[in-house]
Formats: C-alpha cells, sequence, structure tokens
C-alpha cells in the first residue's frame, strides 16, 4: 500500500512514521521542499503536477497552525489549510484520504461537545480547518478526524504544557491564569497516530464519516501544573485571569464506530516529556 503523508516533518506527520513500519507500507512525504526523510521520498508541495507516484492513502497531516503566542495571517491559513488541501484532492482524486482537523471548530457554548455537535470555529485557524473539510466534499473516500489538543515529545512550543514544563525547568515556578479551573482535553500522539492506522487498515467502513479524537478525561489547567510540579520540584502560582471556556467531550460514537480509545496516562507521558526536554537544555 502506497500511503501519502502531508506535512510528514511535523509534529504527527513524523509520528505516524514508526506505526507504518511493515513491508506493506510504502511512506511517501509532502513537504515544503524535495529530500529524503528517515529513508523516505518527500516531494515539494509546490511541485503537485510532477508527482508520478499514485498513493492508495492520504494521510493529510500539513496544516499552517496559530495557537499559543503564534499569530499567523489569513492569507497563510488560507493557502496552507484550504488552497493545498484542494490541490492534493484534485491531483489525487481517486485516493482515499485521512484529514486531520481540529476539534475547535466546535462552538465552545455547548456543555458537552461530541461528534454532532454545532460547529462555530473559534479562530481564523479553526474557520480554515473547516473550509478545508468543506474542500473534501467531493471526494466519496473522506474520513474526517476532529483532534483536541495534541501532545507528546516535539509537541509546539508555544502550547500550554511546553510552556508550564520550561517555567518550571528554567525559573522553578509555574504562572497559571485565573483559578487554574479551566477544563482542557489533551490527546496523546501515539494514541492518535494508532487511530489513523485502524482506519488505513479498514477504510471503506468508515468513507464520510467524523470521528472525535479526543481523550475520555479533560485537565484543569491547575492539574497538568500540579502534576509538571510534582516532577520537577517546582511552585505553582496564579496570575493574571483567564476568560477561556472549560471544554469537555464525549466521543462515544466514535468509540462505538471504530473501537477506539485513548490509552495513554497523562502523568506517565508528562514525566516521560520532562525527560526529554530537560536533555535538550
Amino acid at each position: 500500500m502506497k500511503i501519502l503523508i502531508t506535512g510528514i516533518k511535523g509534529f504527527l506527520g513524523s509520528n505516524l512514521i514508526n506505526f507504518f513500519q511493515e513491508k506493506e507500507y510504502e511512506l511517501y512525504g509532502l513537504g515544503t521542499k524535495e529530500e529524503v526523510f528517515n529513508g523516505i521520498q518527500i516531494y515539494k508541495s509546490e511541485d503537485l503536477d510532477s508527482i508520478k507516484i499514485i498513493p492508495d492513502t492520504i494521510i493529510m497531516c500539513h496544516a499552517a497552525v496559530a495557537s499559543g503566542t503564534t499569530i499567523l495571517s489569513n492569507t497563510n491559513l488560507f493557502d496552507t489549510n484550504v488552497s493545498l488541501t484542494e490541490k492534493i484532492c484534485g491531483k489525487f482524486y481517486d485516493s482515499s484520504v485521512i484529514y486531520i482537523s481540529t476539534a475547535s471548530i466546535y462552538s465552545d457554548e455547548a456543555g458537552i461537545i461530541t461528534e454532532n455537535s454545532k460547529l462555530k470555529p473559534q479562530s481564523s485557524y479553526s474557520i480554515s480547518k473547516l473550509w478545508g473539510e468543506y474542500t473534501l466534499k467531493l471526494n466519496k473516500k473522506v474520513t474526517i478526524i476532529r483532534l483536541s489538543s495534541l501532545y507528546g515529545i516535539g509537541m509546539k512550543e508555544n502550547t500550554l504544557i511546553p510552556n508550564f514544563i520550561n517555567q518550571a525547568i528554567i525559573n522553578g515556578i509555574i504562572e497559571v491564569w485565573g483559578d487554574g479551573s479551566r477544563l482542557q482535553n489533551y490527546v496523546h500522539v501515539e494514541d492518535v497516530a494508532k487511530l489513523i492506522k485502524m482506519i488505513v487498515i479498514e477504510p471503506n467502513s468508515l468513507f464520510g464519516e467524523v470521528l472525535l479524537g479526543v481523550s475520555k478525561i479533560e485537565y484543569s489547567n491547575f492539574q497538568i501544573a500540579k502534576i509538571i510540579s510534582n516532577i520537577t520540584n517546582s511552585k505553582v502560582i496564579f496570575v493574571n485571569e483567564d476568560k477561556s471556556r472549560s471544554l469537555t467531550y464525549n466521543n462515544e460514537a466514535t468509540t462505538r464506530l471504530i473501537g477506539w480509545r485513548s490509552e495513554q496516562k497523562m502523568e506517565e507521558k508528562l514525566n516521560d516529556y520532562i525527560k526529554w526536554k530537560k536533555g535538550e537544555f
């Protein structure tokens, strides 16, 4: 099976490589330049028309991501998350597609977010990802995964968990906004990779489905800070105000459909990340 992973050098894309090492999988990548990465041929996204391979499955991990302190222009978001997605689908119309989207396209006014909750994108980034989903409507072999906050070794530095850990290691103090009670959902990159592989193995029954890739447990910002402080022997303090809403999810429909559940334990994975991070300093 030929698999093309777009954004293969990104956080999720690079983690997927380890899950498709069997001989029956032939991996290719799409990125910003032509190169060989971990023995995998990567094609340049600007040269789509010159690509000769015809993938059986495309795993779309490419994304311009505006999160944390990173702000991107609407043009940048549209070019990557909408226009490039449309071009890839046009080039490989007969390929199966697994599209990685975001749970932030749902309204944050709902009590508990499910696969069928009201859509109300919370940012320009989430709007662009929803538009990306819409560009796939003409392709009849698409499965969409909407993810909550993805975490693990190699995650983006400008998000909450790396921010807390960097503060703990460098300053011995973790600053939590507000009273720390806001709930957020985190799903580990290994769990998401397993979900994607399950879809690759049996795609036909999942064409046209929207899956919710979330953890069964939400953590408050204070709980995350406390876990990190216990591991690093640092102090938690509260600063400023946090006016964002808590988010809770229920993805039982996804579990019934494919039998997938998040399995990684937050405490263990944060400990692994902190050990890795200390090696980076």
